[in-house]
């Protein structure tokens, strides 16, 4: 269960009260392009992601008309949701271990004396693999709940996420 996200706009009130596959999928990739810094441009990308998840029934000059409070709540409820619950559910189901290299006594003298640079691993973006993550979570609900890519993008993610578990944790109960 998610908390409801609601927007008084033009006197008209909209809310939603859930997530589904294809607005999360929306919300990461706005996240994955929004790499800037700057207050404009994290509002741009805030205003984007609430005109998403209503269904683009807002325009964006609707969406400035919101009363500052009710969307810096809206926004900040909207990414709880989908960083705390959602995300907290998907990693739930791929069950990610960190791997840590070994260091060696001799790393440390390598490095000082030349024999060895400072590996730079390329920094891969979290909304990147998080987009991946439900890519592969939308296949395999395909092939369970035997419906087509269309109907899986309407699912409630959070209810999507739950039976996933559950198909996975009862797996071997029936053979």
């Amino acid at each position: 269960m998610i908390p409801e996200i609601e927007v008084t706009c033009s006197g008209k009130r909209y809310f939603i009260n859930s997530i589904t596959v294809e607005q999360y999928k929306k919300y990461i990739s706005l996240m994955e392009k929004n790499s800037t810094e700057k207050i404009s441009g994290v509002m741009f990308f805030n205003t984007k992601i609430v005109q998403e998840l209503f269904g683009n029934e807002l325009t964006l000059a609707e969406i400035g008309e919101i009363d500052v409070i009710d969307f810096l709540t809206a926004v900040k409820t909207v990414h709880f949701v989908m960083q705390n619950i959602i995300a907290e559910k998907l990693l739930n189901i791929v069950e990610v271990e960190q791997v840590e290299k070994e260091k060696s006594a001799f790393d440390e003298y390598d490095r000082e004396n030349g024999y060895e640079d400072e590996p730079e691993e390329p920094e891969e973006n979290q909304w990147k693999v998080c987009g991946e993550i439900v890519d592969r979570v939308v296949k395999i609900a395909i092939r369970l709940l035997k419906n087509s890519y269309s109907q899986c993008m309407k699912e409630n993610i959070v209810t999507l996420l739950e039976y996933l578990r559950f198909e996975l944790d009862t797996i071997n109960e029936n053979q």
